[in-house]
């Protein structure tokens, strides 16, 4: 029923989001009433992880919400590149969780909690948007008022699929309605696949009521148990065996992220032997070990390339040695430091990994292609005269192409999963499009 534009605050400077009702809802009486209430649960609560309201304005009998605009891409963009990684659901289903727990301990219930509702920001952070449907407490609803109710008894309000069974019935919801919710997401983020899809909207509200999930250890052999049964528990179609307070289940997760990076900080056979020395005995047998090991060698490999770039700029015609080699000085310390930056991030602040590599992935990329452009360059420059150096440039020219297209992406995944690392950045002030309000 809304719609949401890219705006500037011309008084500030500032982007921000505007949202307001289509044309044809603007003089519905009951939509406008959601309208205003949907900035009013938000303004109850002030967490990192949900987007801040700045104001509820009126112009010409319209009204519009006023708020962050979240650099980033929803987690529905993020799933259709495939499952995240373990670690990577786990920092996810963290941040989540902590913003839920704010929101519920505030007696705010989101009741319409999906990927398209949760942005990663570009840090690699996380943010809760759009608290349309919500039902909140509080002493701005007005004297004497207790929960926001806008709906007749019996009517369903959110997306079918990452409903809980009782928000489908109809019946009254609390806070246990949005743990299913997240369920629900947890599920789509570890397996890539939603826990009850059907062929249509029928048979997927069918099934979030009478069928239980797959088996998530099958879809997702690399799960956690712990993760999973966490899972499992959100998804209960009872709600009252599912979590008993939103803290709870967000302490749960915290220690599985724990013990998650303790366990992948050493390899199998370090965890078997239970000790120190077993750690330094197979480093290879960690991935996360090999994409590290690649990371440093080829930071060093391209160190090492300036001597024969150094050699080329006295064999080649005036000036075109010298730019080659002042150009490779110039791309070197950004391939090769980034790589050394990345190194040392997943070694020592390894929380901080998914955004070094969100914010370097590009710069490295770019850095990559025109080492090896001018690579090649040198080789054509000396290749009749000096045959057995072009012979050694282009062999770690094309070597070069082969670990930035083949090599490090391998590694990458399997330290890391098939998660995103890096999202695009608005190229101006545009219509973003419509999204249920």
């Amino acid at each position: 029923m809304g719609v949401v534009y890219l705006a500037e605050d011309t008084r500030l400077g500032r982007l921000v989001a505007i949202k307001a009702l289509t044309q044809e809802f603007t003089r519905d009486e009951q939509r406008r009433r959601r309208l205003r209430r949907e900035p009013r649960a938000a303004a109850a609560l002030s967490h990192p992880g949900i987007a801040t309201v700045f104001a509820l304005e009126e112009f010409d009998d319209n009204l519009y919400i006023v708020s962050e605009y979240v650099r980033g891409e929803t987690l529905r963009k993020e799933l259709a590149n495939g499952p995240l990684s373990p670690g990577a659901v786990l920092n996810t289903a963290v941040e989540i969780a902590r913003a839920l727990t704010a929101a519920h301990e505030h007696d705010v219930v989101h009741r319409d909690l999906k990927p398209e509702n949760v942005i990663r920001t570009l840090d690699g952070g996380i943010k809760i948007l759009d608290f349309g449907l919500a039902r909140f407490k509080g002493p701005q609803l007005g004297p004497g008022a207790s929960t926001t109710r806008l709906t007749e008894p019996g009517a369903v309000l959110g997306t079918p699929g990452y409903m809980s069974p009782e928000q489908i019935r109809g019946a009254d919801v609390d806070f246990r309605a949005d743990i299913f919710a997240f369920g629900v997401l947890l599920f789509a983020l570890t397996s890539g696949l939603h826990p009850c899809t059907g062929s249509g909207q029928g048979s997927t509200i069918a099934r979030v009521i009478e069928v239980e999930p797959p088996d998530l250890a099958q879809l997702a052999p690399a799960c956690p148990p712990a993760l999973d049964r966490i899972i499992r528990q959100c998804l209960q179609k009872n709600q009252n065996q599912r979590y008993d307070a939103t803290r709870g289940l967000l302490d749960e997760l915290e220690q599985v992220r724990r013990d998650l990076a303790e366990s992948t900080a050493r390899p199998p056979s370090a965890r078997a032997a239970g000790g120190a020395d077993a750690t330094k005995s197979a480093p290879g047998s960690n991935p996360l070990w090999w994409w590290q090991f690649h990371q440093g060698v080829v930071g060093l490999l391209y160190y090492v390339m300036l001597y024969p770039l150094w050699r080329v700029r006295e064999w080649a015609p005036v000036p075109w040695g010298s730019l080659l080699f002042f150009a490779t000085l110039a791309t070197v310390p950004v391939a090769a430091n980034l790589r050394f930056h990345l190194w040392f991030t997943q070694q020592f602040n390894p929380a901080e990994i998914r955004a070094q590599r969100a914010q370097a992935s590009r710069w490295i990329r770019g850095a990559d292609g025109l080492f090896v452009l001018l690579l090649l360059s040198a080789t054509a420059v000396i290749a009749e005269d000096h045959a057995v150096w072009a012979m050694v440039i282009i062999g770690v020219g094309i070597g070069s192409v082969l670990s930035f297209l083949i090599f490090e992406p391998a590694t990458t995944r399997a330290a890391f999963g098939r998660s995103r690392t890096g999202t695009p950045r608005p190229r101006g002030p545009r219509k973003t499009g419509a999204s249920k309000a």
